[in-house]
């Protein structure tokens, strides 16, 4: 979704494009072939309040360099696992170099995709929701005691109604709020 000044905003924020360089391999360029073209794109999370990329559309033009601006949790990380094929959207088309890799009645994996990405990495548990995440390794008090200082560190952080999610349904920023609320709990008192 563009506002009047012409910046893509989301439910969450506003979501800047600027300067992100983007990592293409093997691909036969043309002039009349975009590096990357997105139209469209929206993803919606199931446990979600909102979209985590609602309409995005962009392209970047060989020589051009783009990067991702905006708060947490405003779609950045989940575009650019769109883009990488490590999700899969819920509508609009992505194109990399002028091939589609993704719309309605295509996809292209991953592995196929011939592009590079730099992970953003906070030794979460893929397998454990949040609170658990927050609270693993917290020895020697009641669960009681747990979950209540779970519930403050996750305040604290500005993470509150977040427990019940998997660390793929957040944002890269708000997944390195919960490794800190996690070391932060383990810390002695």
């Amino acid at each position: 979704m563009t506002n009047d000044k012409g910046q893509m905003t989301n439910d969450k924020g506003q979501l800047s494009i600027v300067n992100y360089q983007l990592s293409i391999i093997n691909y036969q360029m043309t002039k009349e072939n975009s590096i990357l073209r997105l139209a469209n794109i929206t993803k919606q999370y199931a446990n979600a309040k909102g979209a985590a990329v609602a309409g995005v559309s962009l392209t970047l033009e060989p020589g051009e360099i783009m990067a991702l601006l905006g708060p947490s949790g405003c779609g950045k990380t989940t575009l650019l696992r769109l883009i990488a094929g490590f999700e899969r959207p819920d509508g609009g088309t992505i194109e990399l170099a002028g091939t589609t890799v993704a719309s309605a009645g295509e996809w292209v994996p991953p592995e196929r995709r011939r592009l590079g990405m730099v992970f953003q990495e906070y030794a979460l548990f893929p397998h454990l929701k949040v609170a658990d995440n927050v609270g693993f390794g917290l020895q020697r008090v009641s669960k009681k005691e747990a979950k209540q200082r779970i519930e403050e560190m996750l305040s604290l952080v500005g993470l509150k109604g977040m427990e019940n999610r998997y660390p793929h349904e957040l944002s890269g920023g708000q997944r390195q709020r919960v490794a800190l609320a996690g070391h932060w709990l383990r810390l002695p008192l």
